[in-house]
């Protein structure tokens, strides 16, 4: 199981690459629809749908850093991970393999046990936190991996 450091300017935190997948595969589909006016949204949407097929082993392009560097991007992501977030919190707080399965990850990547949506929600919080510059962990440190396991 490979890991990948997501980070912002040198900050950031490891993230087990099959949290990272499926976070991204949902945070994806929390992108809002792209408008001819917005390849941004366009873009940021298909760079994370091919980051979350199963590809990528030890190096998942998040590529948050470079999403976030303008007000447009940034905005793009923060709605997307706000509208996941709460989305994540209305819904069941197991889900299952099956439903996961259905998600299109690569052949071969398959789930064969649920995810607590609290992991997720985990996950959405160090996104926020690491983009509004809260997360001072540099990638020598494993101490906080988010959506690793449910936080108490």
């Amino acid at each position: 199981m490979g890991t990948s450091f997501v980070e912002i300017g040198g900050r950031g935190f490891w993230m087990q690459d099959s949290i990272l997948e499926l976070w991204l595969r949902l945070l994806a589909l929390h992108v809002e629809d792209p408008s001819d006016d917005s390849p941004l949204t366009r873009r940021i949407r298909d760079s994370w749908l091919l980051a979350s097929r199963g590809y990528f082993g030890g190096c998942v392009p998040d590529d948050l850093e470079e999403f976030v560097s303008t007000p447009e991007g940034r905005a793009i992501v923060m709605r997307a991970i706000d509208s996941l977030k709460i989305t994540l919190a209305k819904g069941p707080e197991l889900l299952d393999h099956h439903t996961l399965n259905l998600l299109g990850f690569a052949e071969g990547v398959r789930r064969v046990s649920g995810f607590e949506s609290a992991r997720l929600i985990q996950v959405a919080d160090a996104f926020v936190d690491l983009i509004e510059g809260r997360i001072n962990c540099d990638a020598t440190s494993t101490a906080f991996m988010p959506g690793s396991h449910v936080a108490t």
